[in-house]
């Protein structure tokens, strides 16, 4: 039981973004604060894999496979931007060189306690994880929700329904009305006015049909106005939404009674037969008006077929805002899983300061912990990491930790660094010397022949030229691993006293067994 709690606890330890090795060494206190951030954090990812599956799986009309991984996919990136978000919330680690070179006296570190929390940049980092919170709680909300508004999505494809066979059916209605002006026109040319008035009689159903269509569009065109007015408010009052439900239950209406005057209308025109010298006249209008009539009516199984198959997914998250307050509380809940945990790191440091200084007594561990966050004396901050051993320093200041452990990896690589340098720069001198020897002793072998004094002259000259000094980094930092405050140079004054003061007022010699590279 407790080889499973401890795992779980590192487990969260690894969610929070914080170094497992230095919490278990902390107090319980700190290490429950840190196992709440990654309990919240693995929350997001829940979340986040939840809702973009979800979304995924609406999109792709039920792939399962591709709403898994990109549910995965989703997840994982959150909760790598929001790690990274908590990482920039944790005090600077390491020193950082100040960025206002411009003013006086630049600090290098900032207190960290004294830092403050509402700043810009924090607002605008919370306004960015606030807006990733609330659109991944909006397929959730789908998901638990979406039955409540089952009646507005009928209603909202209804509209769209008659929306749609309006405008699709526009031109196929007033090519009826051109085919019939057309047909008269033709059949007035040649008939007698007995045989006008038999096919103006027989023709009423035709008229009637067109006329009903004329008055269709009409109709509808003038109620879509008003219901398109009643829908420019977001919040409806009981008179509004009284009268949005009855202009939606005429427009059905109208739209049922369209279609069925549709299907009547084919019944009735199959049933009309002309004798007279129009006949084939006729039988091409009715075998045209006919085509039309059918056209509006595969339209519309066509738009119906089609609005059945969608969802209507951003509308139905647009209605449950609208109507459903549960959905502003499930937005609230999720955008708060994502904001404690960034309050949790934030007011941790404060907390883990608050115990060392509580719990201990031991000035120089102090002393050490303050020089760590605002470096006054790196000299004596070098040396006092590089001389404690890191197993023996029982602190709960977590980040106080972190700082020392991070420093003293460091200056320890940062050493190992110069001396590797120094080592290869001066083998490298110690090369170059000795071939340079070599190439000149042919020449001086012929000198020793000629004049052993001149010979011996140069051979001491060349000795001490081409001497075998030990090279070091020239460092111009006073914290040279980090390089935040540089070393005091000598200011050269730009004319004749400053040009003589830097040639002739030379500093000490250094030793002769090292030499600045």
């Amino acid at each position: 039981m407790n080889k499973t709690v401890n795992e779980i606890r590192l487990f969260l330890f690894t969610c929070s973004g914080e170094d497992n090795f230095i919490l278990k060494r902390c107090k319980k206190r700190i290490q429950i604060r840190f196992a709440f951030i990654g309990f919240f954090v693995v929350l997001i990812f829940v979340g986040c894999f939840f809702s973009a599956t979800c979304f995924a799986y609406s999109l792709f009309e039920g792939a399962k496979w591709i709403s898994g991984s990109i549910g995965v996919f989703w997840g994982a990136m959150v909760v790598n931007m929001y790690l990274l978000l908590l990482h920039t919330i944790s005090p600077a680690i390491i020193p950082l060189a100040s960025k206002k070179k411009r003013r006086k006296n630049p600090v290098a570190n900032d207190n960290v306690e004294n830092s403050s929390f509402l700043s810009l940049s924090m607002f605008s980092r919370l306004g960015f994880m606030m807006l990733l919170a609330i659109i991944i709680a909006q397929p959730l909300n789908v998901l638990l929700l979406s039955s409540t508004v089952q009646n507005s999505i009928e209603k909202h494809k209804l509209k769209e329904r008659i929306k749609l066979y309006s405008m699709t059916n526009k031109s196929l209605i007033d090519n009826e009305l051109q085919f019939y002006d057309d047909f008269n026109r033709k059949v007035t040319t040649y008939s007698t006015f007995n045989e006008n008035n038999s096919l103006n009689n027989q023709l009423s159903v035709v008229k009637n049909k067109i006329k009903g269509d004329s008055i269709f569009l009409s109709k509808t065109s003038l109620k879509f106005k008003n219901l398109n007015k009643i829908d420019e408010n977001l919040f409806l009052n009981r008179n509004q939404q009284a009268e949005k439900k009855k202009l939606l239950n005429d427009l059905e209406n109208l739209l049922n009674n369209e279609l069925f005057s549709d299907q009547n209308f084919l019944d009735n025109l199959l049933e009309i037969t002309v004798s007279s010298n129009a006949k084939n006249e006729f039988d091409t209008f009715k075998t045209d008006i006919s085509k039309l009539i059918q056209d509006k009516i595969n339209n519309y199984n066509a738009l119906n077929n089609l609005l059945d198959r969608s969802n209507f997914y951003i509308k139905t998250i647009q209605l449950l805002l609208i109507e459903n307050p549960f959905s502003w509380i499930i937005t609230v809940i999720i955008s708060l899983i994502f904001l404690v945990p960034i309050g949790l790191k934030y007011y941790a440091r404060n907390i883990s300061a608050k115990m060392f200084l509580e719990n201990n007594k031991n000035a120089q561990l102090i002393k050490l912990r303050e020089e760590l966050i605002n470096t006054k004396d790196f000299n004596w901050l070098e040396k006092e990491i590089k001389s404690k051993n890191i197993n023996d320093i029982k602190t709960s200041d977590y980040y106080f930790q972190r700082m020392l452990i991070e420093h003293k990896i460091i200056l320890e690589e940062y050493d190992d660094t110069k001396k590797k340098f120094s080592e290869l720069l001066t083998n490298n001198i110690k090369k170059y010397n000795r071939n340079s020897q070599e190439r000149l002793k042919t020449v001086l072998e012929k000198l020793k022949k000629l004049n052993s004094t001149k010979y011996n002259d140069f051979l001491i000259q060349i000795s001490q030229e081409y001497k075998n000094d030990v090279m070091v980094k020239y460092e111009y930092w006073l914290d040279c691993p980090f390089r935040t405050k540089r070393m005091n140079m000598a200011v050269i004054v730009e004319n004749q006293v400053g040009l003589l003061d830097f040639l002739y007022n030379i500093p000490e010699e250094e030793p002769e067994n090292e030499k600045l590279s």
